[in-house]
């Protein structure tokens, strides 16, 4: 597959940066509930053991570093928001934190052993340059792991809210252009997105995974807690449309996802994995 880059990578990652420095606590307390249900099969696809030397690219607040130190793995950490690495310097004491771009790691070539991106992919400009600067930084042999939510549907949560979203108000809005969030959203396309930068050994995986509301109403405020662009995709809306829209997602939580009292919103993940080749020459890609 051909990866999609942003058409104007330095705006998209100003947006990026601004947003996610100040959506870390909301995505923290809104989204680390929802992401930790698939570290372990994040680990697991890198087949993480004790003693590897594991990094955590776009690491967030430290889901996967917690869970690599918790399986006695030596843990880095790197993230371009300056909140997230305080977050990770609280939450994953033991893990060596740094600010750095996922796309120019600041590691030297062969180092880690494993290395994860829970849901970071999607959010950098050039997704093709950050497969490439994780398999540099792996040593050969050496697996790497990355997660992203899966393909909107009408069982899923991304499928309601963006079916409301073309129902009652605009996606063409004016946003920093970049990289379609759902192209790696299927394990075939996520596989091909791995071998076009170089892993073998491919696979991919589809893990259930729930946000748990109080009402009908807390999912379009979970997003505007912790998200960045779909967030600000939806305070581009007009007055009227956002209040349609909030109406059309709360509507579909309580018919479909009533669970109890409370409600239970599908918002599955694709994990996939591969490994740097262990013999022969390797070539490195974009550098």
């Amino acid at each position: 597959m051909r990866i999609e880059v942003s058409t104007d990578p330095v705006a998209f990652r100003t947006f990026e940066h601004k947003g996610w420095n100040a959506a870390s606590t909301g995505y923290e307390t809104v989204f680390g509930p929802l992401t930790v249900q698939s570290a372990d099969a994040m680990l697991d696809a890198a087949r993480v053991v004790p003693g590897h030397k594991v990094l955590d690219v776009c690491c967030g607040h430290g889901i996967l570093a917690s869970a690599a130190a918790q399986r006695r793995a030596s843990v880095f950490a790197v993230d371009f928001a300056e909140t997230m690495i305080a977050a990770v310097g609280r939450n994953v004491p033991a893990a060596d934190c740094r600010l750095g771009d996922a796309q120019d790691l600041p590691y030297a070539e062969s180092t880690f052993d494993a290395v994860v991106c829970g849901f970071g992919i999607i959010h950098v400009p050039q997704p093709d340059r950050a497969l490439a600067e994780m398999r540099r930084v792996l040593r050969p042999g050496g697996r790497i792991a990355i997660s992203v939510w899966a393909s909107p549907s009408p069982t899923n949560g991304f499928g309601l809210l963006l079916g409301a979203l073309r129902a009652h108000g605009r996606l063409d809005v004016a946003l920093p252009h970049g990289p379609d969030i759902f192209q790696f959203s299927d394990q075939e396309k996520m596989k091909a997105a791995l071998a076009e930068t170089g892993y073998n050994d491919l696979n991919a995986t589809t893990i259930h995974q729930t946000v748990k509301l109080e009402n009908a109403t807390d999912f379009i405020d979970a997003v505007l807690q912790g998200a960045v662009r779909t967030k600000a995709l939806l305070l581009a809306q007009s007055p009227e449309a956002l209040a349609a829209i909030n109406a059309a997602v709360a509507q579909g939580v309580e018919k479909l996802f009533r669970h109890g009292k409370t409600f239970e919103v599908p918002m599955p993940a694709v994990v996939g994995s591969g490994q740097k080749r262990k013999q022969g020459a390797d070539s490195v890609y974009f550098r």
